[in-house]
């Protein structure tokens, strides 16, 4: 697998960027703010995962429907229980005190999860297209069909006749 790389949003009060990157990941960082967010993922919208924290205070509710709506990448959030976030808002939520080599095999796991669901999606998108080209040759065929009608009484009549 190539190297993934992560969008992390805000700053890094528990020094997890330099886990992620012994772990193997690149990562960009980003300001908790909208046109930051918007900026970072206009310019490179192919990241392998956007993480957020709670530590002081959460991100912004618009920041992370931002991230949600410009990149498929799962959303990520370090969870401190004791400041209010919405753990639904998130594909992995990572609880406080969660070792770092099991919250980065969480996180390896989530990007691997999110590659299969991609192209599984892709294969699906791929068989639509397909069905609805072979509906639509149908569809034309059956219309010749219906303008070249035999005239089932015609050909009776003209047995008959002989």
């Amino acid at each position: 697998m190539a190297t993934a790389t992560i969008l992390h949003v805000g700053d890094d009060p528990c020094h997890r960027i330099p886990v992620m990157e012994q772990g193997g990941l690149s990562v960009v960082q980003s300001e908790c703010s909208l046109g930051a967010i918007q900026h970072v993922l206009a310019e490179s919208p192919a990241f392998s995962a956007v993480t957020f924290h709670n530590e002081a205070y959460p991100p912004a509710e618009v920041v992370i429907s931002t991230a949600r709506a410009l990149s498929a990448a799962p959303l990520v959030l370090f969870h401190n229980p004791f400041v209010h976030c919405d753990p639904s808002a998130f594909d992995l939520v990572i609880p406080v005190q969660t070792s770092p080599l099991v919250w980065l095999n969480s996180l390896h796991e989530a990007i691997l999860e999110s590659c299969r669901l991609r192209q599984a999606s892709a294969q699906l998108r791929q068989d639509c297209a397909d069905v609805r080209a072979a509906s639509q040759r149908l569809q034309i065929a059956s219309g010749r069909n219906q303008a070249n009608r035999i005239d089932v009484d015609l050909l009776w009549k003209s047995e008959r006749e002989e």
